[in-house]
């Protein structure tokens, strides 16, 4: 066969794989698209519409409403993520992410509640972290939500330092470095920096591949004041794992307070804003206001105000963003 024949055979081929791979994603259901835009947590506002496409369709359909409260919750909207969950929970309760998805929701309108709401409300997160659990007993992360409900809690609504440290062995017996993250949770929510600190150089130890374990050591640096040992810890983790981005939250926020790096910073800032941000992990709102102090330093007036207040969109009331657009005469 002549050699200019070849290339448009394999143009063909290239083409029928593309017609293919459209009517593929064509032919997939918004839900189908909306569940892997939330297991990739990117273009929130695309799976968000597209979820309300598939509830109107479908009303009863648990997961949808599952991911859409999903969606919420990774925002910061409490209310509808509890509400999105509720209902995903009463049409399907057997599901252990669902009631974890409530418990969790719910717990970031403990702030907000009078004394007898917060008492009932923590009575349904307790129970909605113990169903997760029931549901799936090999589910980590409904362990250690368990864990850090029982740490923080009173002993009147059912905290219990005893039963915290339990669930976190119970997490150790399913994936030791896990084990150590749900240690360090029910320490540091017990206020014992110095001991959650060793158990992140277990985990280090344990595992010196996992991104998560230097990054969090990071962080609980930052909380221990000690600022000065965390910068190495973010370079790891990007070293360990050049796809978790909070290690390059971690290392933009070091060239940030040092002012210095600071293309370097915008670069790992915008990075870190390509997929929302997973449990824990720091929030959109903190970093468009640490982006836009980039920008203000980098006399980029207009651009740090714009920054500030997508903060506020994000989170409304966000002080440190009111602040800086105050101090900015906006």
């Amino acid at each position: 066969m002549p050699p200019t024949r070849i290339l448009p055979s394999l143009q063909r081929i290239a083409f029928a794989a593309f017609l293919a791979g459209s009517q593929m994603y064509a032919q997939s259901t918004p839900l189908d698209q909306a569940r892997e835009l939330v297991r990739t947590r990117t273009s929130a506002d695309q799976a968000r519409a597209l979820l309300e496409q598939a509830i109107a369709a479908d009303p009863k359909n648990a997961e949808a409403h599952y991911l859409l409260g999903s969606v919420f919750y990774a925002f910061g909207d409490d209310p509808k993520a509890s509400d999105e969950a509720q209902k995903a929970v009463t049409l399907d309760d057997s599901k252990a992410e669902y009631h974890l998805l409530l418990g969790n929701s719910l717990s970031g309108l403990l702030d907000a509640a009078g004394m007898f709401k917060k008492m009932s409300l923590a009575r349904q997160i307790k129970s909605e972290f113990e169903r997760a659990v029931a549901e799936n007993p090999k589910s980590t992360a409904a362990r250690t939500a368990l864990a850090e409900f029982y740490a923080q809690a009173p002993s009147i609504i059912g905290g219990s330092n005893d039963k915290a440290m339990d669930q976190a062995r119970q997490v150790a017996a399913i994936d030791a470095v896990e084990g150590h993250y749900a240690m360090a949770t029910v320490y540091f929510d017990q206020k014992k920096l110095a001991e959650a600190e060793q158990e992140y150089k277990a985990a280090i130890a344990a595992d010196p591949t996992r991104a998560r374990s230097y990054a969090d050591l990071g962080f609980l640096y930052i909380a221990e004041k000690k600022d000065s040992e965390a910068p190495a810890l973010f370079k790891r983790a990007v070293e360990a794992d050049a796809n978790y981005l909070p290690g390059y939250f971690g290392v933009a926020r070091t060239d940030l307070l040092a002012g210095q790096n600071l293309d370097e910073a915008e670069r790992f800032f915008k990075k870190y804003l390509t997929r929302w941000p997973d449990e824990g992990d720091p929030s959109w709102a903190n970093t468009h206001w640490r982006l836009g102090q980039v920008y203000e330093k980098q006399g980029r007036k207009d651009q740090a105000v714009a920054e500030w207040q997508e903060a506020l969109k994000l989170a409304p009331g966000y002080k440190p963003a009111q602040e800086s657009l105050k101090a900015a005469g906006k």
